[in-house]
């Protein structure tokens, strides 16, 4: 998928740049190169927020803070590292906008180090080597204690912080999946310069497709099994909020009165909230815009139809893969009722009138020409092209993202 400016470190993930991959036996060959990319597109996501995670490069101010400060209401973090190149180790808090520095101590002789300082609630931070990073939660009452090999960080030995323990638990349970993808990507090597038959292109999804199925039910299940944890909320960046609502829902509605003093439930609340306008049974927010012919429409117009509002772009190579699948479902549906709105993110003009005849979309699209200050972004809550919403006659918002196969049954399902 072609990701947006924003999402990541925080939720939203949120989950990471992203791959990618034309009637009948062309489209099949299509839909798989389609789920191909979608494959690498959603590794790239994940791939995206450990980038953001462990390999962000920010312009830190450099300070200093005393020894002292488990006695003064701070954090202590402490420990031995072995196997490490560097002379000096450093805590970063996690923010969506990038890594902030909390402390750099120097890494004695033997290996030992303290980092401290003080923060103002239970806040998600890093220690970051060249082969991984130490992920942990840090308030004013912490003092831990780290055994950690630089080789393999992930794996370091932890005494003194259950909050920490709970976020290096989520994070195995993610990782694990994460080898799951890298190992089917490595199966299926041989295709990423060519296509699949239909056989190997159908043996691909479904493995594909379980391997994310089964990492959002136990990333879910982690969630809300025993104790609650501010651990939670770090979920929410494996998932996508818009695809999984109900989830992101349950988060905010079990655990906000219980962490409604951390920024991260505040925010969480806040994106849910902004969310539901545009939840599954809520009636879509109009769009007017005009189309290349300068002439101003809107989506309210086609009330009295089965509309799929389609957010794309000519620069989108997802999205022009799954063009020939839309195009497919409006000439087998547009006598029963069925109308397509393409939004295109486009800012280039020329190029969005030569992709639209280039692939044929016979059909209303719109743009104001803003790529992603376009005003449907926020509105519509766009992190990702391409991003489908399916409407019944009413405008009332009955499905998201459906694509190839999926748009065909719903479609097949309201208009037998």
């Amino acid at each position: 998928m072609c990701r947006g400016k924003q999402q990541t470190a925080n939720s939203k993930q949120q989950t990471a740049n992203s791959k990618q991959q034309t009637a009948n036996s062309k489209q099949q060959t299509a839909n798989s190169k389609q789920q191909t990319a979608n494959s690498k597109q959603h590794m790239n996501k994940l791939k995206q927020l450990t980038t953001s995670l462990v390999a962000i490069v920010v312009t830190l101010v450099f300070i200093s803070c005393g020894s002292d400060a488990a006695t003064k209401g701070g954090f202590v973090v402490k420990g031995k590292i072995s196997n490490s190149i560097e002379k000096t180790i450093t805590l970063n808090e996690l923010t969506p906008k990038g890594l902030v520095l909390l402390d750099t101590a120097t890494i004695e002789k033997d290996g030992s180090f303290e980092l401290s300082g003080k923060v103002g609630e239970k806040t998600f931070a890093m220690i970051n080597f060249p082969k991984g990073a130490v992920l942990m939660v840090v308030d004013s009452l912490t003092d831990m204690v780290l055994s950690i090999d630089a080789n393999t960080p992930d794996q370091f030995g932890l005494k003194g912080s259950d909050d920490t323990e709970q976020l290096r638990k989520l994070l195995e349970v993610n990782n694990k999946y994460m080898q799951g993808l890298r190992t089917l990507e490595a199966k299926y090597a041989q295709y990423n310069t060519t296509v699949p038959d239909a056989a190997t292109q159908q043996q691909i999804r479904v493995e594909y497709d379980s391997i994310m199925s089964g990492r959002k039910n136990e990333i879910q299940s982690f969630v809300f099994s025993g104790k609650p944890n501010i651990a939670a909320y770090f979920a929410t960046n494996f998932l996508t909020a818009e695809a999984d609502f109900s989830f992101f829902d349950k988060v905010d509605k079990q655990f906000y009165s219980l962490f409604s003093n951390s920024k991260y439930a505040r925010e969480h609340h806040q994106r849910v909230e902004t969310l539901r306008k545009t939840a599954i049974g809520e009636t879509a927010p109009d769009i007017v815009l005009t189309d290349p012919f300068g002439k101003s429409i809107a989506l309210s117009s086609l009330r009295g139809k089965y509309v799929l509002v389609d957010f794309w772009a000519s620069w989108c190579k997802p999205c022009r893969m799954e063009n020939p699948n839309v195009v497919r479902m409006y000439n087998r549906f547009k006598t029963k009722g069925f109308d397509v709105f393409s939004v295109s993110l486009d800012d280039n003009k020329d190029a969005w009138m030569k992709a639209i005849n280039d692939d044929k979309l016979l059909w209303t699209h719109v743009s104001d020409l803003k790529k992603w200050n376009a005003s449907v972004v926020s509105s519509y809550n766009i992190e990702s092209i391409p991003f489908t919403v399916l409407l019944d006659k009413e405008g009332k918002i009955i499905a998201k993202n459906l694509r190839g196969a999926e748009l065909e049954k719903k479609l097949t399902e309201l208009m037998p």
